[in-house]
């Protein structure tokens, strides 16, 4: 190829980065009204493949300098000029198809924007720099640090989209230094010193207060208690309805798996942990050495924090020799579970199970092995005072559960065989406190006794706490007296749209009563924390009102919500500038200002009380005869993301004195629905800068792309709005 050729190539290249330069700005500032056909979104996806190219010649161009002196002056600046013409196009191609790839839901809006713009400016950098060096008006120094500082550039955008791609600090996360953990020993608590520290490195990345996906944060414990949008996080002693398990054992391809794909991933080591730890009761305070040995608590946390310092369980020491494997397997059959405590001690824990096949002989058999018995588990067996006797053989049983089973308490003494007996669980049962004494004063050992329902007097077991304060009593929850539940609030107000003088009026039938009270949708009232209504509730806007009840010696009563909408002028005449669709004409214009609340009808379908847009952006004038200081205004749209009706992707409030002199006073962006969801009305206020006009100007652009839950992407979104209020 001459030199007349190149220079000819050269000039087709240049001009295509002109206009695909041109191009990018244009989709970039107009991407709200950009909607790509399937074939472009495709060809978005090859912009992980040709990124590569860019990084490569970008990272390249200050190593060309190195050949500068070998190469000679002439041959340098063909070397430079042609590796900094690939750049250059192959950032403007990656920038496009970085654009189109965008189209597709499920990236991080803020993410995303960040990762547009500074692609796009690396794209530029390479195009001015393209042209000042072409036109000889860089030299070689200036050059060279011009594409270090490209390789800064590239950095920034590459870890942008390593952010979108593989999780936040992605590329950064290396160098940063890892908290060390302390490992917990036998006296941390559970939590403090294991789940949190798990919870901390594998979630508070995505859930915290900056970033709060799901509405969850669980950057502290008070904020994990309160949960997300989908609910609480875990259930104490259900593991198969504690969400963050649920989600952790998805598939990872699964949109819901936590954590996400291309994040640090739970092992097989965690996921057992937290569901033992759920499973147990998902306690804050409980230390790791109370758990039982059968839980495999301590030997998990063990494993998961291995380091120098291994965690370290107090050894129990036990005066008798392990039973062999032989006997042990004797011991054992479907109904009765005998195993060891732990995997280096000799102690036995024997659990029993299903009543209906409970069989004396099970029990008896246990003498094989009576000396290493330390643990008995006979909860809701059938098991009657005369069968104690069995019992006595177990000369270093420690732990004994009777709960819930038949016995009287006449045999009661048998027990007195225990001497090592540290806990016995009575509650349920039928026993009297003179039955109890003997064994409290003469079981030596004793240091926690379970009577929660039994027919034992609760002044007898206080002063038990009182004569022997080493003992804890476990009572369970003492009611003192029936208490009945308060009816809710009653609502007043007939209408839910409020005039400038009306305001929210709750009553209750009963005396006395006190009515708490929030205007916050995401906060539930309680008897502590909020408001009290002394009359009439004012409300500056839409609003969630939530209230409930209390009465001393009643039970607060259930929350009432009620959604209300305040304006304080009503336009005189309004103007669609847009053309709504025929099928959902409603009332036309004044559908917007005739405060009757959008309804929907026996089929859960919006009915004609809705005006929608599908084909054109909502658009209306409102008119006032006299200025009006609005201080903000509402709008009222539909959520039906199962008929395609989408909140409207961007609100913008133009206003001035004449409908051809408007400026624009604010711009909201709706939350948008992240799953599919049936017939649900919103709304939003959007507060406004000081000033009075007579005109008013509402813009309610459609979204352009759908969220990949949506099925039928052939038709646009539709847009479905009930009222403009102005307060």
């Amino acid at each position: 190829m001459n030199k007349e050729q190149l220079s000819s190539w050269y000039s087709i290249l240049l001009s295509g980065l002109i206009f695909l330069h041109a191009l990018l700005l244009f989709l970039l500032f107009w991407q709200d009204q950009v909607n790509l056909p399937w074939v472009f979104q495709a060809t978005g996806r090859l912009h992980p493949l040709i990124l590569h190219l860019p990084i490569g010649m970008g990272v390249l161009l200050p190593f060309v300098h190195l050949l500068r002196r070998p190469l000679g002056e002439h041959a340098f600046y063909l070397s430079f000029r042609f590796v900094l013409y690939l750049t250059a196009f192959g950032s403007a191609l990656t920038a496009l198809l970085g654009f189109f790839l965008s189209q597709e839901s499920g990236f991080e809006p803020e993410l995303l924007v960040f990762h547009q713009w500074a692609g796009l400016a690396v794209s530029w950098f390479y195009f001015l720099q393209l042209v000042l060096f072409d036109r000889l008006m860089l030299n070689p120094q200036q050059a060279l640090i011009a594409s270090i500082l490209g390789v800064i550039l590239l950095s920034l955008a590459g870890h942008g989209g390593a952010n979108i791609t593989h999780g936040e600090n992605y590329l950064s996360e290396l160098l940063q230094r890892e908290t060390e953990v302390k490992a917990p020993t036998g006296e941390s608590k559970l939590f403090e010193g294991a789940i949190q520290p798990i919870l901390e490195k594998k979630c508070v990345s995505c859930h915290n207060d900056q970033k709060t996906k799901g509405q969850l944060n669980m950057s502290s414990v008070a904020k994990m208690l309160q949960g997300g949008k989908h609910g609480d996080l875990w259930k104490a002693g259900d593991v198969s309805n504690s969400l963050f398990l649920k989600r952790a054992h998805l598939p990872l391809e699964h949109k819901e798996h936590m954590p996400p794909k291309g994040k640090s991933q739970l092992t097989s080591n965690e996921l057992l942990l937290l569901e033992a730890w759920v499973k147990d009761g998902a306690s804050m305070d409980k230390k790791i050495k109370a758990y039982a040995p059968a839980s495999q608590v301590a030997k998990l946390v063990s494993t998961i924090f291995a380091s120098p310092t291994k965690l370290e369980i107090p050894k129990r020491e036990y005066p008798f020799s392990a039973a062999s494997d032989a006997d042990i397997e004797v011991v054992n059959s479907p109904f009765c579970s005998v195993y060891p405590m732990s995997s280096d001690a000799p102690a036995l824990q024997a659990d029993f199970y299903v009543a209906k096949r409970f069989e004396l002989k099970t029990l008896e058999n246990l003498s094989k092995v009576a000396d290493q018995v330390v643990g008995i588990n006979l909860a809701k067996m059938p098991i009657k005072d005369e069968n104690l006797n069995i019992l006595a053989q177990f000369g270093n049983l420690e732990k004994l559960n009777l709960n819930f089973t038949e016995i009287q308490g006449a045999n009661l003494k048998a027990l007195l065989a225990n001497k090592k007996l540290i806990s016995l669980s009575l509650s349920g049962t039928k026993i009297s406190a003179s039955q109890l004494q003997p064994l409290i004063t003469q079981l030596p050992q004793l240091k926690e006794v379970f009577l929660w329902n039994t027919s034992i007097p609760l002044e007898q077991i206080a002063s038990w706490k009182k004569t022997y304060p080493k003992i804890h009593w476990e009572q369970g929850f003492v009611q003192t007296e029936e208490k009945l539940m308060i009816n809710p609030p009653i609502l007043v107000n007939e209408n839910f749209f409020l005039g400038p003088q009306e305001r929210v009026n709750f009553k209750h039938t009963i005396k006395g009563t006190t009515i708490h009270y929030t205007l916050d949708k995401e906060q539930e009232p309680d008897s502590l924390g909020t408001l009290i209504t002394q009359g009439p509730i004012d409300i500056p806007a839409f609003t969630v009102v939530k209230a409930l009840a209390t009465k001393p010696g009643w039970l607060a009563s259930k929350v009432v919500k009620n959604t209300f909408y305040k304006y304080q002028f009503v336009p005189d005449s309004v103007y669609l500038l847009t053309q709504n669709e025929a099928k959902w004409q409603a009332k036309g214009a004044s559908t917007l200002k005739d405060l009757v609340q959008g309804k929907r009808d026996i089929r859960g379908i919006a009915n004609e009380t809705w005006i929608g847009f599908q084909q054109q952006d909502a658009d209306a004038l409102f008119e006032f005869k006299q200025a009006k200081a609005v201080k903000g205004v509402t709008v009222s749209y539909l959520r039906k993301q199962d008929s395609n009706i989408f909140p409207p992707l961007e609100i913008e409030i133009w206003a001035g004195n004449s409908p051809k002199a408007l400026k624009k006073l604010a711009s909201v962006k709706p939350e948008q629905p992240e799953e599919n969801g049936g017939y649900s009305p919103q709304a939003i206020n959007i507060p406004l800068p000081a000033g009075s006009y007579t005109h008013y100007r509402m813009l309610a652009k459609r979204i352009k792309r759908f969220p990949a839950y949506v099925k039928d992407k052939t038709n646009p979104a539709i847009i479905k709005l009930d009222e403009v209020l102005f307060y």
